[in-house]
C-alpha cells in the first residue's frame, strides 16, 4: 500500500497545481473564449487517456493507443504558451511550467498502474492492492469529468452572468456642466476634494524623478480638468482625452493656460504615437471599465520607457462597497444610481499584475481614504453636501482606496 501512495503523489501534485492555476491565476485574470475552449479540448484529451484503463484491457494494440493519446496531451497542453507570454503573470508561468513536467508523469504513472491491472502486476504493487490501483484511476477519471464539467460551465457562462449585473452609469458626467467646479450636493464634490490630494502628489512625485518641467503628460479620462489644469499651470505639455465632449468643453473653459490640449477619444484605442508620454494619468477611470488589459496595453504603448504611469481605483472589499458605494448613496445629495459598480473595483494585486503584462512595473502604492474626525466631514453626514474644506488623505492601509506610480520597463 506505500508503494501505491507514492505512485499516487504525482496525481496529487498534479492536481494541485491545477487547482492554482485555474482559481487562482485564471479567475483573477479571466479567459479569452478560445483560451478557455483550448483548455477545455486539454482536459478532454487528458481525459480519454484516463478513460483507456478503466474501458480497455492493457495489450499491445491497446497501449498503442494510449501512447498516441497521452504524446497528443503533452503537445496540446502547450499550445497557448504563445499567448501567455503576453497575458500572463510570472507566477502563472512558473505553475504551468510545473504542469508541463507533472503531465507525462501521471500519464506513464497511469500507464504503469494500468499494466498492473492486468495478468502480469507490476513489481512493487501486490495482488492485494490491484483493487486500489483500479480505485485510484477511477477516482482520477472522476476528478478531471469534474473539472472538464466545471470548465465549460463556468466559463462559457461567465459572461452571461456579467451582462446580468448592473452596468455603470457613466453618462452622469455630460450633464454636469459647470457643477463639476462648483456643486456642494453632488459626488462630484468628493472627486474635487480627492483630486486635491492627488495633484498635489502627481506633481512632487514629477519634480522628484524628473526635475523642472516641461513634461508631456497624458491625462486619461480627464473630466472637467480637474488634474489636467494645475498640471498646465505648473509648467507641463498636457493633453487630456475624455469620451464626454460636455466634460472637455468646462476643462478647456477653466484651463487657465490655455495650453491643454483636449481632445476626445477612446482609451481602449488611442490616437496617438507610440512613447510620445513621459507620463500618463488614469485617475478615477479604471474602475469605470471593463476592458482594463486593453486600455493598459494602449497607455504602456505611448509611455515611453522610462515614463511614470499614475493611478487611482477603489479596493474590492466589503469596507470600499460601504464607503464608497453605500455611504455615498446615504449621505451625498444627488447620487445617482450605478456611479459605482462594485465587482468594477480591483484589488491591489490584480491591478499589479494587469500593469505586469503591459511592461508597467508598479514601484508606489498609497492608501487614500476621507479624513473622517473633521468638521467637515460631519457636516457631509449631517446635510449631504460636500464642503471645499473636507478633505482626504493618505494611509497605510489599502482597504478603500489606493493611488500608486508604475514604471514603464521596456
Amino acid at each position: 500500500m506505500n508503494g501505491l501512495l507514492l505512485w499516487s503523489l504525482p496525481f496529487g501534485l498534479q492536481g494541485l497545481a491545477m487547482g492554482v492555476d485555474e482559481f487562482w491565476f485564471h479567475r483573477r485574470r479571466t479567459l479569452p473564449r478560445g483560451e478557455w475552449m483550448g483548455h477545455a479540448l486539454d482536459t478532454s484529451v487528458f481525459l480519454a487517456c484516463l478513460a483507456c484503463p478503466l474501458l480497455l484491457p492493457p495489450v499491445a494494440s491497446n497501449l498503442g493507443l494510449y501512447g498516441v493519446l497521452a504524446v497528443l496531451s503533452c503537445l496540446l497542453i502547450t499550445k497557448d504558451e504563445f499567448l501567455h507570454q503576453r497575458l500572463c503573470p510570472g507566477g502563472e508561468h512558473w505553475v504551468h511550467a510545473v504542469l508541463f513536467i507533472l503531465h507525462p508523469l501521471v500519464l506513464i504513472a497511469t500507464a504503469l498502474l494500468w499494466i498492473s491491472t492486468g495478468a502480469i502486476p507490476l513489481k512493487g504493487i501486490p495482488t492485494p492492492a490491484l483493487a486500489s490501483a483500479r480505485a485510484m484511476l477511477l477516482f482520477q477519471c472522476l476528478a478531471v469529468s469534474g473539472f472538464l464539467v466545471f470548465q465549460v460551465v463556468y466559463w462559457s457562462t461567465r459572461k452571461r452572468r456579467e451582462s446580468t449585473r448592473p452596468g455603470i452609469n457613466n453618462t452622469l458626467y455630460d450633464e454636469l456642466g459647470e457643477r463639476w467646479y462648483t456643486a456642494t450636493d453632488d459626488p462630484v464634490a468628493l472627486l474635487r476634494a480627492e483630486s486635491r490630494l492627488r495633484t498635489s502628489w502627481v506633481l512632487s512625485e514629477l519634480q522628484a524623478h524628473f526635475g523642472e518641467p516641461p513634461l508631456t503628460i497624458l491625462d486619461v479620462a480627464c473630466g472637467a480638468g480637474f488634474l489636467a489644469n494645475p498640471l498646465a499651470e505648473a509648467g507641463h505639455a498636457v493633453t487630456g482625452i475624455d469620451l464626454s465632449r460636455d466634460s472637455l468643453a468646462v476643462a478647456h473653459r477653466h484651463d487657465t493656460t490655455r495650453s491643454v490640449i483636449y481632445r476626445s477619444m477612446d482609451a481602449r484605442v488611442l490616437s496617438l504615437p507610440a512613447g510620445r508620454f513621459d507620463a500618463i494619468c488614469m485617475m478615477d477611470f479604471l474602475e469605470h471599465l471593463v476592458e482594463r488589459d486593453a486600455v493598459l496595453r494602449e497607455a504602456s504603448r505611448v509611455l515611453r520607457p522610462g515614463g511614470f504611469f499614475f493611478f487611482h481605483t477603489f479596493n474590492r472589499t466589503p469596507i470600499s462597497w460601504l464607503i464608497a458605494i453605500k455611504g455615498v448613496e446615504w449621505f451625498v445629495k444627488n447620487t445617482p444610481k450605478h456611479m459605482h459598480v462594485y465587482d468594477l473595483f480591483l484589488k491591489p494585486a490584480e491591478l499589479k499584475d494587469l500593469c505586469a503584462r503591459h511592461h508597467l512595473a508598479v514601484e508606489v502604492v498609497r492608501g487614500v481614504q476621507p479624513r473622517i474626525f473633521t468638521w467637515a466631514f460631519l457636516k457631509l453626514l449631517l446635510t449631504g453636501r460636500v464642503s471645499d474644506q473636507f478633505q482626504f488623505k493618505f494611509t497605510k492601509s489599502q482597504r478603500v482606496g489606493y493611488c500608486g506610480r508604475a514604471l514603464k520597463t521596456a
